[in-house]
């Protein structure tokens, strides 16, 4: 059982006991929930917590108005706070980087999505996202066309300022793949992840740099964390173009098939989303999530018949499934 303690903001109830219950079941029981900016402040400066993750969007505010807050304590700089939503749109993820999210979480939530999120929490270094204006390294990127990299380098030194930030890591790393030096470029790239969390091509260059030694455990997760992050960004065929790279690799991974059932769902894609999420519970039959997936893309499909099969397994797998039973249920009574 995880230790950590996590503070819940949301106001709405069914969301945040969904949350809940995921968290629960991946091992994280510590769990602190309230409805209530001014009443999280005062928790947060009462309680120490590992992490927060608060909803975006409640009635009366706003959980970046939350986030604001918290980092204007120095004891709060670097505490792992995730926001939760729906759908990001390119303001919202630019809103959030300057306040200074540590990430973003698409809901409805996902086991494994949240699962690499809260394993992450120990090891993120929290800063602002920067997002730099491109004419601002436009040079530097001619140069690296032409394979001047040493030029490329002394160029982009000059262009960012002297507290060189994800950009500037991002591509020495991309000039050492370019180059080769995978060994080289991997330092520069987990600097760039650590100066911004959401920055998903630092994170898919480490999985380059990583399968290209052979470490393909460790080039998986980062590729994993790249497409989440593009579909969390609403780029959805970025994401796909990173977990078919996968699956050139590892034919065998839960989390991609899950993934891809996930992408498909949002781009309106139902029979691949269930092919995709069917591929996912060969590897893992009783994967409760993947069922209740599987329920709710039938749900989708307006075929809610086939779902009861699927949130019944789920529920004998795991009978106080909270989710999947107010779903079969609603079926049974005629609502869906």
């Amino acid at each position: 059982m995880k230790t950590e303690s996590i503070l819940l903001v949301d106001d709405n109830d069914f969301a945040v006991r969904e949350l809940a219950n995921i968290l629960k079941y991946i091992g994280y029981k510590n769990l602190t929930r309230t409805d209530s900016i001014g009443q999280a402040v005062t928790l947060a400066e009462s309680k120490p917590f590992d992490c927060i993750i608060a909803a975006w969007d409640m009635e009366e505010t706003s959980g970046v108005d939350l986030l604001k807050q918290i980092r204007k304590n120095e004891r709060f700089v670097n505490l792992p706070f995730f926001l939760t939503d729906s759908a990001y749109t390119k303001q919202k993820v630019f809103t959030a980087g300057l306040a200074g999210v540590t990430g973003l979480i698409v809901t409805p939530y996902d086991k494994e999505n949240l699962t690499l999120k809260m394993e992450s929490v120990s090891e993120i270094i929290n800063q602002p996202l920067f997002e730099n204006e491109v004419n601002n390294i436009n040079k530097g990127m001619e140069l690296i066309e032409k394979g001047h990299y040493k030029e490329a380098i002394v160029t982009l030194d000059e262009v960012v300022s002297s507290d060189k930030n994800a950009e500037y890591y991002y591509n020495i790393g991309y000039i050492n793949i370019l180059k080769e030096n995978y060994s080289e470029a991997i330092p520069a790239l987990q600097k760039a992840t650590q100066l911004d969390s959401l920055f998903a091509k630092a994170f898919e260059g480490l999985g380059k740099a990583y399968r290209a030694l052979g470490l393909s455990e460790e080039a998986k997760k980062n590729m994993q964390r790249a497409a989440d992050i593009y579909m969390e960004k609403g780029k959805l065929e970025d994401a796909e173009s990173v977990l078919n790279d996968i699956l050139q690799t590892s034919t065998e991974s839960v989390n991609i098939f899950n993934s891809l059932g996930v992408l498909s769902r949002k781009k309106g894609n139902f029979e691949t989303a269930l092919m995709q999420y069917k591929k996912a519970l060969k590897i893992h039959p009783d994967e409760i999530y993947i069922l209740y997936n599987i329920g709710r893309l039938y749900i989708d499909m307006k075929t809610p018949e086939h779902a009861v099969e699927y949130f019944r397994r789920a529920l004998a797998v795991k009978p106080d499934f909270d989710e999947a039973r107010k779903a079969l249920d609603a079926i049974e009574l005629g609502l869906i």
